[in-house]
């Protein structure tokens, strides 16, 4: 029987919460991880060798003996090789020294396979940090989570790959929502991934890079929208580079499990040393690249393992790599030989942004998350007056040289290379309460768009949540209708028409896979009220049947308690219901605020001095006046007025409150006089 989507993410999760708690901080998910995915890959090449041997019986029209059978399986062709001793009931069939085992086992699989370099980076063996010599996860622990991941088949028999890949996305989701504020390092939201990715529009032929790509979501996102076009999602070739190994490798298990030919570098800074580079030794070229860098990161410069050294030796390190022109590039992304200024070294934004330009094709685009300080930080070049004079009696003028992320901004600008600025709610990335945006870089724009730069406000749309906020999908149509019109009135209808109804069959399935994993979590407890109903029929029937006191009052105990374990388990799929309900009614919201704000847009693009308000279509020649700042709200109207509030009413709320404030007296007043005090 296959598994669906939800049962296989409550069997997932159960495994996380056995482990939460047993490791360093967050290390958990990627013990989680690489364990699934080690199941996985067993549970498949069994699968393809039982398939390969019944195809042999069948072609010679017999049946092989076990010992034919364990032959035939070793030479079997597979996706992946499993070496023999190393397979998942090898592991199973162990009872102790289990993390030593399955630790040589996953690296036995990665080292027969070249596409699985990387992937397994845990210790099931690492030692407790207490040097008493015993493992860090106790060997209990680690049966217990083989035990449970045995539970299911994990092959394609049981588990379709769109499934599992679906599967896996939830996990790194929910481990991402368990993490808070690190989480940022390794999980973009799907919504502003999704907004991007749609803004580009992959297609097949591109080259798509991530410099900074986590656990690949963006990766998987772009090959998710060729397949939603009707293409294969390996017509386009996939590169990420991640310095994090545990976060890399999650990414390279993200993209094998979404049949998503990638390759994937590790270990190292896309700054210091890019992994991608061409024949010459310069970054190689890509004509997609979407990324959500490190915010504002203040040792960019700096190698990985450099970033510990202390204050005194991070001086050192700076004065060798920044010369008077600044930071010494040896790939020729900023500095010397390009239009660009090399960025300044107290805030790395500029120097992943100046790359991501660099590893573009001559008619790339790019998609950035930043934080929104790059659109106006760093002074222009001033002259002001020092307040003394010379001796001919003129005041003396002080020059002071404009701020490196001004003249990198200003480059950008007069390169005609910004496309879209978009402005997002705060806080709706982990861990990153800046303010943030989207940055649309081109290197070839439409003519019509070449002196314009399409500056979009949607910082007052969201959903707000407990620990962030939310895009919800009306939101992501408003920015997605923005940017694809950039100004054109005449195009929104049918754009309003065509993401109304894709978003409406993402809510459509957003609330059936909510529903069916509120039933799964569930349904231990309905499977329990299903057994007790009998037994309570059969205890009161001989209860009705009993005539003496003693085995009476024997048969109302037990009846008392399996009545207690039934009302439990009625409570709580009545707090599933309500939730299914609450699911249910979100959606319906979420689908009458689509149709709402589709009709709000097209009525939006036929008043200019309303639409000022959310978006605007700025000239290059209005933003050199702005000395080149690019902060939304010069160009567009973010003021939000008072609500009008009528006289009659505000009287009415001020006759109420002074009726409040006697009745409160007068009660303070008897109060004090019944315990002796007069007033």
């Amino acid at each position: 029987m296959k598994l669906t989507q939800q049962q296989l993410e409550a069997h997932l999760w159960g495994a996380a919460n056995i482990l939460r708690g047993k490791t360093a901080g967050q290390d958990y998910k990627n013990y989680i991880l690489s364990l699934m995915f080690y199941k996985r890959l067993c549970d498949q090449w069994e699968h393809e060798a039982d398939d390969a041997i019944v195809e042999l019986e069948r072609q010679q029209g017999r049946t092989f003996t076990d010992a034919q059978k364990a032959v035939f399986r070793a030479r079997g062709e597979h996706r992946f090789r499993i070496p023999e001793g190393n397979r998942w009931g090898d592991i199973l069939a162990s009872s102790i020294d289990l993390g030593r085992k399955l630790t040589a086992a996953m690296r036995a699989v990665s080292s027969a396979n070249e596409e699985l370099r990387g992937v397994f980076t845990v210790d099931w063996n690492a030692p407790a940090p207490d040097g008493s010599g015993k493992p860090l996860i106790a060997n209990e622990v680690v049966h217990a989570l083989v035990q449970h991941f045995n539970t299911y088949d994990l092959s394609n028999a049981s588990v379709s790959p769109d499934v599992l890949g679906r599967a896996y996305e939830y996990l790194i989701k929910k481990f991402a929502d368990d993490a808070g504020a690190k989480a940022g390092e390794f999980f973009t939201p799907p919504e502003v991934v999704d907004t991007l990715v749609r803004i580009l529009e992959p297609q097949p032929g591109d080259t798509v890079y991530d410099p900074t790509c986590g656990s690949g979501g963006m990766l998987v996102h772009c090959a998710d929208y060729l397949r939603e076009g009707g293409h294969n999602a390996n017509d386009a070739r996939f590169f990420g580079q991640e310095m994090n190994w545990g976060n890399a490798a999650i990414g390279k298990i993200n993209s094998v499990l979404h049949r998503l030919e990638a390759e994937i570098a590790a270990g190292a800074s896309t700054i210091t040393d890019p992994f991608f580079r061409d024949d010459q030794g310069k970054v190689r070229r890509f004509s997609l690249v979407l990324a959500n860098f490190p915010f504002s990161d203040d040792f960019w410069w700096l190698k990985p393992e450099q970033q510990t050294d202390d204050k005194k030796k991070k001086t050192k390190l700076k004065q060798q790599v920044f010369g008077k022109e600044g930071y010494k590039d040896p790939f020729g992304r900023f500095g010397r030989g390009t239009p660009f200024r090399a960025p300044p070294a107290s805030t790395g934004d500029y120097a992943f942004i100046l790359h991501i330009l660099a590893s573009l094709t001559a008619n790339g685009r790019a998609g950035v998350v930043c934080p929104q300080g790059v659109l106006f930080r760093g002074q222009p070049a001033i002259e002001e007056e020092t307040g003394e004079f010379d001796a001919d009696g003129n005041p003396k003028i002080k020059r002071r040289k404009a701020d490196d992320e001004h003249l990198i901004r200003k480059a950008l600008i007069d390169a005609r290379l910004v496309d879209a600025v978009i402005s997002l709610p705060l806080n709706v990335f982990y861990g990153a309460g800046v303010p943030a945006c989207l940055l649309i870089l081109r290197k070839q724009r439409p003519p019509e768009r070449h002196e314009q730069v399409l500056l979009v406000y949607a910082a007052r749309h969201y959903r707000e949540l407990s620990n962030q906020n939310e895009l919800r999908p009306q939101d992501v149509m408003r920015m997605l209708v923005h940017v694809h019109a950039y100004g054109d009135a005449a195009r929104v209808p049918a754009l309003v028409a065509q993401h109304s109804r894709r978003i409406h069959d993402q809510i459509d399935a957003r609330e059936h896979d909510e529903v069916q994993r509120l039933m799964a979590e569930y349904a231990g407890h309905v499977e329990r009220l299903a057994m007790l109903k009998p037994r309570i029929a059969e205890q009161e029937t001989k209860l009705a049947a009993l005539s003496t006191k003693a085995e009476r009052a024997k048969i109302e105990k037990a009846l008392s308690q399996l009545r207690g374990q039934r009302d439990r388990a009625t409570a709580k799929l009545a707090e599933r219901d309500e939730k299914i309900a609450e699911s249910r009614r979100r959606a319906e919201d979420d689908r009458h605020a689509v149709t709402e704000v589709g009709a709000e847009l097209e009525a939006l693009y036929q008043d200019p001095d309303e639409l000022l308000k959310h978006a605007r279509v700025v000239g290059v020649d209005e933003i050199e006046e702005n000395e080149f700042n690019l902060n939304i709200p010069r160009y567009v109207d973010t003021f939000e007025p008072e609500p009008r509030v009528s006289v009659d009413e505000a009287l009415r709320e001020l006759k109420s409150a002074r009726q409040s404030l006697v009745a409160a007296e007068h009660d303070l007043s008897s109060l004090l006089k019944t315990i002796g005090y007069t007033c």
